[in-house]
């Protein structure tokens, strides 16, 4: 094997390794996103919390809450 096949391959190696960091990365994002939906959502459904409490505990912003709560309240 030349020179330049085994940069070529090196490369293509490094390339593969970015991406599926990026991949596992938006995956944790994806993932963590969810379970504060969920929460938000179990917060809804079960005290009467106001929107500011809700996202002050589950750290998200209140505009979060706020239009899963219109979602929850179009079904």
């Amino acid at each position: 094997m030349g020179l330049i096949e085994r940069l070529a391959e090196r490369r293509a190696e490094r390339a593969l390794e970015q991406g599926l960091e990026q991949g596992l990365e938006r995956g944790r994002e994806e993932g963590a996103r969810e379970v504060q939906e969920k929460s938000v959502k179990a917060f809804l459904y079960n005290t009467e919390f106001s929107a500011e409490k809700i996202a002050d505990m589950v750290g998200v912003p209140v505009s979060m809450v706020e239009k899963i709560q219109e979602e929850l309240q179009s079904k």
